[in-house]
């Protein structure tokens, strides 16, 4: 078994400038610009809520604001609401989101960063007036059920945020996935590395998370403070979920990591190779993880060259900031080509509303599964309680036993047993003289 390997994160880690000018996007601070207003259809804008896609919005809205752009999120709990005043783009991240309640005037692009089959089943697929994906593979689906103007968009990484530092790497093995009640591969594959390298998984709901013992698990880092540990590790394991794994849809994980030097290790090399990543090791059945991980610490090295030159390609290809320069004509064109659409289908919006509806009971529905999970929890603390005192009374009552026999086989109680059987006998003599 490794010695365990911690690391606290102060509150001195966490960047807090850059922290505050996110969260000031988030709150509409900066949703008015030059060349018009885009809104980022999200999960949600509550930054603590550990969800994604709004740092992805968040870091790609932050430069082009630099651009002239105003930016805000428009979260799941506003989808009810007609934006006011009315946005120019809006930027659709969630496969849940039927555009009817956009005003006719406003560009709608979608943005498939996962979830490819989902996304390729919608209907109203045309009332897009462009769609993204992050990956090739994912664009060819898309392609074949969409005939408008498809451009490929990966996420990148906000390099204000995510950098180098001279310090020790003294985390071997990291990983920071959360945990969302879906089983992940890494939980099986973390636990045979963990037999023989400390292994660290920062993350949330890890109270729910089955993980073998070996595992030190660490509570969820706010993403502002996601580069210390970064910064600090060697190796970071990621695994894509089943609906990206197809397609080679790579998780922020990726660029964020190898923005602060550490190498990643993934479950999917799809869609590497179009990134310039090729050289990001990964892990199968047939090359796990235990392996590929051995071979890079056996080769100190080797790890730091394959640190740099990912990092090159990161810094040259991968920022928010060049995201932006990128996505700028694509924005352009949207906004001509929504010039050309007819007015949304009245079933458009209907549906639209149906959806709500639709999101409101499945939000009560998890806050009722919360609760009773909760209750199982206390339950289960509760049970774990009563079993460990009565395994605590049983050791105690086997010490008393094994007390008792040592007692009753000693000497000193013989010769007592005898002495007070003696007396008796003395007694009942006495008694019956008189």
């Amino acid at each position: 078994m490794p010695e365990p390997v911690l690391v606290e994160i102060r509150v001195a880690d966490i960047n807090d400038d850059e922290a505050r000018h996110y969260a000031e996007i988030a709150g509409g601070a900066h949703a008015d610009g030059a060349l018009g207003r885009i809104v980022f259809c999200v999960s949600t804008d509550d930054l603590e809520e550990g969800k994604g896609d709004p740092y992805v919005a968040l870091g790609l809205g932050k430069y082009l604001i630099r651009k002239g752009w105003g930016v805000s999120l428009w979260p799941t709990r506003r989808w009810h609401e007609t934006p006011d005043p009315e946005p120019t783009i809006a930027i659709v991240m969630l496969e849940s989101f039927i555009p009817g309640l956009l005003p006719q005037s406003t560009t709608t692009i979608a943005w498939v960063r996962n979830w490819t089959d989902a996304w390729a089943a919608l209907p109203y697929l045309e009332e897009f007036d462009g769609i993204w994906c992050s990956s090739p593979a994912s664009a060819d689906v898309i392609r074949s059920r969409y005939s408008g103007h498809i451009s490929v968009v990966p996420i990148a990484t906000d390099l204000d945020l995510f950098s180098p530092d001279d310090n020790a790497r003294v985390l071997p093995v990291v990983t920071t996935a959360n945990y969302w009640g879906v089983e992940r591969q890494l939980q099986s594959a973390l636990a045979a590395v963990a037999e023989t390298i400390p292994v660290v998984w920062f993350g949330a709901n890890g109270e729910h998370l089955k993980r073998a013992e070996s595992i030190i698990h660490a509570d969820r880092v706010s993403f502002f403070g996601l580069g210390t540990i970064y910064r600090q590790t060697k190796i970071v394991v990621d695994d894509l979920i089943e609906a990206a794994f197809a397609y080679g849809s790579q998780n922020s994980r990726l660029f964020e990591s190898i923005a602060c030097g550490a190498v990643p290790i993934t479950n999917s090399a799809i869609g590497l190779d179009h990134l310039g990543l090729g050289a990001v090791p990964s892990y199968s059945d047939d090359r796990p993880l235990p392996e590929v991980i051995g071979a890079l610490l056996d080769d100190e090295g080797a790890l730091r060259d394959l640190s740099e030159r990912l990092r090159r390609v990161v810094v040259e290809r991968h920022s928010f900031r060049l995201r932006a320069d990128e996505v700028a004509p694509l924005l352009d064109e949207a906004i001509q080509r929504s010039h050309l659409r007819g007015a949304r289908p009245g079933v458009l919006v209907w549906a639209a509303g149906e959806r709500l509806k639709l999101q409101a009971a499945e939000s009560m529905r998890d806050g009722h599964l919360i609760t009773v999970r909760r209750l199982e929890r206390e339950q289960l603390a509760e049970r774990a309680r009563a079993e460990a005192e009565l395994a605590a009374l049983e050791q105690e009552r086997e010490v008393v036993v094994a007390e008792l026999k040592s007692i009753l086989a000693s000497r000193a109680y013989r010769l007592a047993l005898r002495l007070s059987l003696a007396v008796a006998r003395l007694r009942h003599l006495g008694t019956k003289s008189r």
